[in-house]
């Protein structure tokens, strides 16, 4: 029992807005407090749009948790998208020696970071939404996917108390959420992966700075979003009769009127797929783009 008294574990989700980063949080806390530990949810929103970077945190410890902050030296990082990988510095904070699980189709040998070694967990969780068909307005939602994932590498919740939370959350879609949760938690990689030891450069920091999202007075008010994207809407100029629907549902100004038809700007869709929805003659084909 002494072994117990203070040991806490400290988790961070990195998503996009609409993947349910703050929802798996909130599964996640109920979980460890169903497996008899003190638990603790909180979200973080920047932009509260579609497609943005988000944040949420999560505690579990064996004692009362009296902390209110952000979690800044997690001892575990999730990450619900691998393009966030190129806007914000996920390994941020993370404990040498913690443990990372990323949704992407890459090894876990292909990721590098300063700490001096990480437990690195993959799965391709998007490509698992997809097949449970857990999409919200044609968009995967990895949540659930990704928290089983994370029972992978830490083993102090059972899978089944997990899949119990997520059955009373998801009601009549639960079967499919479950489903997704074990299918993720038996095909997730994992390695340990040694790291550099050594501080990123400056010239490093600096390459990421220039992919974060600013608001500027461009088309596409929190600048390039290309980087929000994992899906890219394609116009079939064939079956579009240039309704301009698209046009004037597009929340990003990224469709253009061009001559007698409408053209895409992929420096600013963030891929949030309005157009997709609203096209009267589903002329706007959606296809994934994925990380490599």
């Amino acid at each position: 029992m002494g072994e117990k008294l203070g040991k806490k574990w400290e988790i961070r989700f990195h998503g996009r807005g609409g993947q349910g980063a703050v929802t798996a949080s909130k599964i996640l806390a109920e979980a460890a407090y169903l497996s008899g530990f003190e638990a603790q949810s909180i979200p973080f929103f920047g932009a509260e749009r579609r497609g943005a970077p988000v944040m949420a945190f999560t505690r579990v410890s064996y004692e009362a948790i009296h902390e209110r902050s952000q979690v800044y030296t997690p001892d575990y990082v999730i990450v619900l998208d691998p393009i966030i990988l190129d806007a914000v510095d996920v390994f941020r904070g993370l404990k040498d020696g913690g443990s990372i699980v990323i949704n992407t189709v890459k090894s876990p040998m292909d990721f590098q970071f300063e700490q001096g070694s990480l437990l690195v967990a993959t799965v391709d969780a998007t490509g698992i939404a997809i097949k449970n068909n857990l999409l919200v307005a044609g968009t995967p939602v990895v949540n659930m996917p990704m928290l089983g994932a994370f029972l992978k590498i830490f083993s102090h919740i059972e899978l089944e108390t997990l899949e119990e939370v997520v059955m009373k959350k998801f009601g009549k879609n639960g079967k499919a959420n479950v489903a997704a949760v074990r299918e993720a938690y038996e095909s997730t990689v994992v390695e340990k992966v040694r790291g550099s030891g050594k501080p990123s450069t400056e010239d490093v920091r600096r390459k990421r700075a220039v992919t974060m999202p600013v608001s500027t007075p461009s088309p596409g008010v929190a600048g390039r979003t290309r980087f929000w994207r994992d899906f890219r809407p394609e116009v079939d100029y064939d079956v579009c009769s240039n309704c301009l629907s698209c046009w004037l549902h597009c929340p990003e100004s990224a469709i253009q009127r061009v001559g007698s038809r409408i053209e895409i700007d992929y420096e600013f869709c963030k891929g949030c797929l309005v157009c997709s929805a609203v096209c009267p003659k589903k002329a706007i084909r959606v296809s994934r783009e994925v990380v490599v």
